[in-house]
């Protein structure tokens, strides 16, 4: 499998390609990166220094590895991060003619704009994904304040703001952090809608001081490593959950920073092939069912 991932590249940390490569290399596939923002570190720090790729060179980047023969072989394309829209407009346009020639070839799209209530990109952007990626989307992975951004909707339930992301064309799609919009689970959740119906996926909440940044980074890289086997978007959501919970616990026993993703490879890539956490007895204070990784709460067909 070869796979473009299109996003954000720090030299050090593990956010957007800097996840993407990793993973998916781990997994045996085959990347390329194109880097819409080059920094030394993710903006969680004090500092950053770094440029974003003028949205002239992404086009030459995709033009060349389309005289290399490369965007033939593709099986599957994933963007997350854009700096402005000039690039957005540049990668969906070359991403649309792409589409024209090659109807069935996945694209995923992490739609970055913000969490927890702030909007850090340009407003201009929200327009692109609003009105430019329905059209291209295969599936899409924002998380709950994406979601919301993208149906205009803070007040939504999981369900209606699915069928509010469907209205706007969205078919298919995961949005991470779900439990924020259902604030009535001491879980985190992922909740999945697609033309077979929806669920939440419920996952053991993994409490950090300051949680790592790139968790969605992470989700979206696997959702496109997946997005061809022959098994249904709950199946493949529970499973990268269960891969989630354990890097994400890896990660907190390390005590560090950035996601433990070169040190727990082993960990989660197991859980990944499995489905499970892996762990024989649930943590202290827990029972067997508040062990469950990719636990099923509400499944409804569409």
């Amino acid at each position: 499998m070869t796979i473009l991932t299109i996003s954000s590249q720090v030299v050090f940390g593990h956010v957007g390609n800097s996840v993407a490569d990793f993973a998916l290399r781990r997994l045996g596939m085959e990347v390329i990166a194109i880097p819409t923002v080059i920094l030394s570190n993710h903006k969680g720090y004090p500092d950053a220094v770094g440029e974003a790729t003028p949205a002239a060179r992404l086009k030459d980047y995709l033009a060349a590895l389309e005289r290399r023969g490369v965007l033939d072989r593709l099986s599957a394309v994933q963007t997350g991060f854009f700096a402005n829209t000039a690039q957005a407009e540049t990668v969906f346009a070359h991403l649309r003619e792409l589409r024209r020639t090659r109807p069935e070839l996945p694209i995923i799209i992490d739609p970055v704009m913000g969490d927890k209530g702030r909007l850090y990109v340009e407003a201009g952007l929200v327009d692109q994904f609003r009105t430019a990626a329905p059209e291209l989307a295969s599936l899409v992975t924002p998380n709950a304040f994406e979601a919301a951004t993208l149906a205009d909707d803070t007040l939504a339930s999981p369900e209606d703001m699915a069928q509010r992301l469907k209205a706007r064309g969205f078919g298919s799609g995961l949005i991470t952090s779900a439990e924020t919009l259902s604030p009535d689970t001491g879980k985190r959740g992922v909740y999945c809608f697609d033309q077979t119906g929806t669920a939440m996926i419920e996952h053991r909440l993994v409490a950090f001081e300051r949680e790592p940044n790139g968790v969605g980074d992470f989700v979206a890289a696997l959702s496109a490593g997946l997005y061809g086997l022959e098994q249904p978007l709950v199946a493949r959501t529970q499973r990268i959950c269960a891969a989630l919970v354990v890097l994400l616990e890896q990660t907190r026993a390390l005590g560090l920073r950035e996601l433990a993703l070169v040190q727990a490879q082993e960990a989660w890539t197991s859980a990944l092939s499995s489905g499970s956490s892996g762990r024989a007895f649930p943590a202290a204070g827990q029972s067997e069912a508040d062990d469950a990784v990719g636990t099923i709460t509400r499944a409804t067909k569409a």
